[in-house]
């Protein structure tokens, strides 16, 4: 009986994938050519493989030990606590202020403005009209304080929000570990060790 690989539960499907790759290799099928009956001696180097996995594991130990590392970092950052809904309602305040904000403010300047020019033509009502024209000035000057306030505050918050983008970055370096570990095991592992099992025609 196959004594059970010592290998976490999402590795064992690469190991056997691999397995399974070098077992089809063109110099592991030369190798066994002359063996008797082809079927019997896949299952029993596929055995051998398994019950030596530890010896084979070790010619991909160092890019097996970068794999296991970056994966366990990924895994911790997962379990970190989101602070995205927060982010998220900075971004927008700083959105009321630099856009919202200032649209009412304008519309408010312009029709203040409007207001006062129209009511400036009569002497009876020049005071109000000069008010409304103060009004009018006010309303644009704090339009263009927001505008300016609210940009700076929504471009710092895009600055601050770069983590997906290391996230991606993360995990294609993960992927290209895992990718690397299982070529060392096929390459360095795997082929010389099939090859010189098919080669002895016995098991270590």
């Amino acid at each position: 009986m196959d004594r059970p690989l010592r290998l976490p539960q999402q590795d064992r499907a690469d190991f056997e994938t691999e397995l399974g790759r070098a077992l089809a290799a063109p110099q592991v099928r030369a190798a066994r050519r002359d063996n008797g009956d082809e079927a019997r001696w896949v299952e029993r180097l596929r055995r051998t493989a398994r019950d030596n996995a530890e010896y084979v594991l070790a010619a991909a130990a160092p890019e097996y030990e970068r794999y296991a590392t970056l994966r366990a970092d990924a895994d911790a950052v997962a379990r970190l606590p989101v602070e995205e809904p927060a982010r998220g309602r900075v971004s927008g305040w700083w959105g009321v202020l630099g856009v919202i904000v200032p649209i009412v403010a304008v519309v408010a300047a312009v029709a203040f403005l409007l207001l006062g020019y129209v009511l400036g033509l009569s002497e009876d009502l020049a005071v109000l009209g000069r008010a409304l024209l103060e009004a009018g000035w006010v309303a644009g000057g704090i339009a263009a304080v927001c505008l300016v306030v609210g940009g700076l505050g929504l471009l710092g918050s895009a600055a601050r929000g770069s983590g997906p983008v290391e996230e991606v970055g993360a995990a294609g370096e993960l992927v290209r570990a895992r990718e690397a570990w299982r070529s060392a095991l096929a390459e360095r592992g795997l082929l010389p060790f099939l090859v010189a099992q098919a080669n002895t025609g016995r098991r270590v």
